[in-house]
């Protein structure tokens, strides 16, 4: 009697068990930009979007039409957009921009200003101590 009810708890205990685990949802990824429908089938109005590569939960499929949930949608998509593997989404490689300077622009002397032309004017002189350029008739002091 003990036997049977041991047998019975095990029993039931490893349904609970296994149970849940055979019911839980497959995971799965989108292979290209699909419509999540409300139902199996095109004549159900499109409920939202999935991009490429987005990954759902695979609940239940019927007839090319599983029932996902993923990235806040649930409803059903065309199979034919579904993987189980790991998918990676194409790499796109995009070329760094390149800038070329014109070169710097100078014109012709024949264009340009006159003032391009002309020599640069002469520095004044640099003044010196008090006195030192006096330039007075010999014998004669240096105003002050």
């Amino acid at each position: 009697m003990i036997f049977r009810r041991l047998v019975s708890a095990a029993t039931i205990l490893a349904g609970l068990v296994i149970l849940p685990a055979a019911a839980s949802a497959a995971n799965g990824f989108t292979t290209g930009n699909v419509n999540v429908r409300a139902g199996p089938g095109t004549r159900y109005a499109a409920v939202g979007m999935l991009l490429a590569g987005t990954p759902v939960d695979i609940r239940s499929c019927q007839a090319n039409w599983c029932n996902v949930r993923g990235d806040r949608l649930r409803g059903w998509v065309s199979a034919n957009f579904l993987t189980r593997a790991n998918y990676r989404p194409p790499v796109v490689v995009v070329p760094p921009p390149i800038f070329v300077r014109p070169p710097a622009y100078r014109p012709p002397y024949w264009n340009r200003p006159p003032s391009w032309n002309r020599p640069p004017s002469p520095r004044p002189p640099r003044p010196g101590p008090p006195g030192a350029n006096c330039r007075i008739a010999p014998g004669f002091p240096c105003p002050r």
